[in-house]
């Protein structure tokens, strides 16, 4: 089966500040600090628990990631679409009440201690419980959500009544515990950096390792629908609907009570590894800053001693120096 039209928005696409790197590691001076917006509540309705009640301002992405990310690479994030614009943080949306966030974030620590951090310190052998599943569809419930509030032309897809389904089932699940029974499918894929690149696709590590990402993915024969969504080296995905998936994603499928992923695992799912290329060559296609923003960009790395030893540094390295030889 052939996947190569693939479609997806582009919301949700947060990329760190970059520019066109034409220069080497250089030895200057000097730190870049960040200040993080105040989380402000607004009155509305809980999108988890259906009440009125003062919403916070939610993080998409969990606030861990968008520390480690930033602790970890520039000190900005730019949106894609919208290459001139700095963001200090990642999107943020008054979706939830104070205990749907407390519930969130139980599992958002849960999966910092036990799978974040120990994957990136380099374990290979990771064991879960129920908390990982939890975490990963509450993750996708929030991308999938946003995307229903943000994209007003999401009604007018072929897949937004099955979106729907899922939405009311997934939610059924993160407030009463009740498994999903059609939208079980829920997948982790753990990347690393990328040693070779046979494609002439660029800036492939950077996106594997560091992007933050979520989307709806389907295809023009309309076969298959999934929900996306990645960050840093960490990408779920879910199968809503498609002809054939339970033999490829043997070891890369969340069980929902426990289990152990085994690094590295094999992906030969058709749809993701289609689209995860298609994106990365719709992300090239897109502006970088402008001048005086890559200037901007440029100085502040030049400034920083330890920048080619952070792992956006050893990314943007990799791309530029090894993989585009």
């Amino acid at each position: 089966m052939r996947y190569h039209h693939i479609y997806f928005h582009k919301t949700f696409c947060f990329i760190e500040e970059i520019s066109d790197l034409n220069f080497a590691p250089s030895p200057s001076g000097g730190d870049v600090a960040c200040n993080y917006k105040k989380n402000l509540t607004l009155k509305g309705i809980c999108a988890l628990y259906d009440t009125e009640t003062e919403l916070m301002e939610s993080h998409i992405f969990p606030k861990f990631v968008i520390k480690h990310t930033k602790k970890t690479g520039s000190t900005y994030l730019r949106r894609v679409v919208e290459p001139n614009r700095r963001e200090q943080d990642g999107l943020k949306l008054h979706l939830l009440s104070f205990e749907a966030e407390q519930e969130f974030s139980l599992r958002e620590k849960w999966f910092a201690e036990n799978i974040f951090v120990p994957y990136l310190d380099g374990k290979l052998e990771l064991d879960y419980d129920g908390n990982l599943y939890y975490f990963a569809i509450s993750f996708l419930w929030r991308i999938l959500v946003t995307e229903m509030k943000k994209d007003g032309n999401l009604k007018d897809q072929w897949y937004f009544e099955e979106l729907k389904k899922v939405e009311i089932e997934w939610k059924d699940f993160l407030k009463n515990g009740k498994i999903p029974n059609k939208y079980h499918n829920v997948n982790l894929f753990l990347t690393d950096r990328v040693k070779s690149n046979t494609t002439d696709l660029k800036g492939v590590d950077f996106y594997i390792t560091r992007a933050l990402d979520g989307t709806i993915v389907d295809n023009q024969n309309h076969t298959f629908v999934i929900m996306y969504g990645k960050f840093n080296r960490f990408v779920f995905w879910s199968v809503i609907k498609s002809p054939d998936y339970s033999d490829e994603l043997y070891d890369l499928e969340i069980h929902p009570k426990k289990g152990t992923f085994e690094i590295p695992q094999s992906l030969d799912y058709a749809p993701i590894i289609s689209f995860i290329s298609n994106r990365i060559k719709e992300i090239e296609k897109y502006p970088l800053p402008n001048q005086a923003q890559q200037d901007k960009i440029e100085q502040e790395i030049k400034k920083n001693p330890k920048f080619w030893e952070s792992d956006l540094g050893k990314s943007l390295y990799n791309d530029k120096f090894n993989l585009e030889k």
